[in-house]
């Protein structure tokens, strides 16, 4: 009995040791924890950018994302202060008129790419569009905003490094925020991040389009330059070469892939709302002009309209064709619909 209960103890014991937390293990917790909280949320939004960036490198929106939100916690208290002055004021109001205006007219392009005329002969799907490009504008445009200043604050900090130096840094500094110089220098390292994920949605199939150009024309120089040496070359060497020029052209589709996921899935998501407002709001199914029995037309003049169509076969699901309008005003009889 007395065996049994000092089996018992001697269990204990050694269960008590091996779930005993090290005192290093203790010490680094509560470094850590006091590592964290001396930081600013924006430092540890930094921080957490950091770390996924790191770890999801196949997934950079991830950290841009974060990046984002960092910056916005960031800089939009001094926004509030300015924002509260007369000139802040009139500069914002001034820079969210830019954009509006620059919204307007890539509105009104691809309302006449999608439909074939002047964007002034549909004015409600103009509007509507406008509607769309107006808030990716303006979120592009402000973090891009964010990110100029990021040229501006290492000047900043080498103006106080100099101060420092000379001893005439003045004592209006807030003492409360810690590492500042890092904090800087990871901010323009994870601006570059945010700064590619823009450019790849802001410029979505233009810029895609001439990058995946760009690769395509010289995967065709690599590949013709491999037919070549397959010529000269063995077979194992050959074998060696074409193996490489398969990963190489795998590295180079994921790229295209990925910046062709950013910017094509949302601006033709937005052409496909714009062409299906068109037919179905903008248009009228009676018109006084000869049309198809299952078209809508809107009417551009007196003497043309715009007949829209449901066509499976077109990139936005509707066919847009001007035609003559034939109508009893000039003399002319509309044939029966069949």
């Amino acid at each position: 009995m007395v065996d049994i209960q000092f089996s018992e103890h001697s269990l204990k014991q050694r269960l008590a040791k091996i779930l005993t937390v090290p005192k290093w293990t203790k010490q680094s917790i509560v470094t850590a924890k006091a590592f964290l909280q001396s930081l600013t949320i924006a430092q540890r939004c930094y921080l957490l950018a950091l770390i996924a960036l790191l770890l999801f490198q196949s997934d950079i929106w991830l950290a841009a994302i974060i990046t984002a939100v960092a910056l916005i916690i960031e800089f939009w208290p001094k926004f509030a202060i300015a924002w509260h002055s007369l000139a802040g004021k009139a500069i914002f109001l001034l820079f969210y008129a830019v954009i509006a205006n620059f919204a307007l007219a890539a509105s009104g392009s691809v309302v006449n790419e999608i439909t074939g005329v002047s964007a002034s002969h549909l004015s409600y799907t103009h509007n509507f569009a406008i509607l769309l490009y107006l808030p990716i504008w303006f979120v592009c445009i402000s973090i891009l905003a964010l990110l100029l200043l990021q040229i501006v604050i290492p000047c900043y900090l080498l103006f106080h490094i100099g101060l420092r130096i000379l001893g005439l840094e003045t004592n209006q500094q807030d003492n409360k925020k810690r590492f500042v110089v890092t904090t800087a220098f990871l901010r323009m390292v994870l601006s570059v991040v945010l700064l590619m994920n823009l450019v790849a949605i802001s410029d979505g199939e233009t810029l895609l389009e001439n990058v995946a150009n760009k690769i395509q024309k010289n995967e065709k120089v690599s590949l013709a330059n491999t037919v070549v040496e397959v010529k000269i070359t063995e077979k194992a060497q050959t074998e060696a070469e074409k193996a490489a020029n398969d990963l190489t052209m795998q590295s180079a589709d994921g790229t295209i892939e990925s910046l062709r996921t950013f910017g094509h899935t949302y601006y033709k998501g937005i052409r496909e709302l714009i062409a299906l407002f068109a037919y179905k709001f903008e248009a009228d199914g009676r018109s006084r002009c000869e049309k198809l029995a299952n078209s809508v037309v809107v009417e551009l003049n007196d003497y043309e309209i715009l007949e829209i169509t449901e066509s499976a076969n077109e990139k936005y699901g509707y066919h847009f064709e001007v035609k003559k309008c034939i109508s009893p005003a000039f003399g002319q009889i509309a044939s029966p619909p069949k």
